[in-house]
């Protein structure tokens, strides 16, 4: 008797070998042999020798964010991997201060190729300053949507933080240009600070 086991599959083959000897009248009374083999095949559940790997469940969503003017003339969305890749910052600088009508500008600054306008492109009016930068706006009610300077034109938009509809989704993560912050303003706690924009 012979047992073979089989490894992944536990395959246990039982080799069963019965001899049996009968007599027949013959001339020389030759015994004559006949050999009968019974093959049992018993068959188990397959082991698995390697760890299964876990399946891991990835969301391949984006996030989007409304916004637009007080008119609802202008209507664009935010169309982010994360909210993480808006960068919603405080400008303390002359130019913010002026543009925003207040003592700081807040913008959230986003890829060129995640912004896009749904409603409202025809009433858009555009005006660039000396300094390069320029704001698009509303021609009916006059809100401020964007910004963006010559250098990033192509790259970037900062997105008026308050013209969207869930701003609290992107709140700040610093403030630039720190040393013209308002003498009566605080600092901000739990950002990064910066005293120029390139610092």
């Amino acid at each position: 008797m012979r047992t073979c086991i089989l490894s992944p599959l536990r395959i246990k083959s039982t080799l069963v070998t019965t001899t049996t000897t009968t007599y027949t009248p013959r001339l020389l009374l030759l015994p004559t042999t006949t050999t009968t083999t019974t093959t049992k095949i018993t068959t188990h559940h397959p082991i698995n020798f390697y760890p299964q790997a876990r399946t891991m469940s990835s969301s391949h969503s984006k996030t989007q964010l409304k916004g637009g003017c007080t008119c609802k003339t202008v209507q664009y969305t935010l169309t982010l991997n994360s909210v993480e890749d808006a960068r919603t910052t405080l400008c303390h600088c002359k130019s913010c201060k002026r543009a925003f009508g207040t003592n700081y500008g807040l913008t959230a600054k986003v890829a060129l190729d995640a912004f896009s306008y749904n409603e409202g492109t025809e009433t858009l009016k555009k005006y660039t300053q000396q300094n390069g930068v320029t704001r698009e706006f509303c021609g009916e009610c006059g809100v401020f949507i964007c910004e963006y300077g010559k250098e990033a034109a192509d790259k970037f938009r900062y997105v008026m933080w308050g013209s969207l509809d869930e701003p609290e989704n992107i709140p700040p993560k610093g403030e630039f240009f720190c040393k013209e912050r308002a003498s009566w303003m605080p600092e901000i706690n739990g950002v990064f600070h910066k005293r120029e924009i390139k610092e």
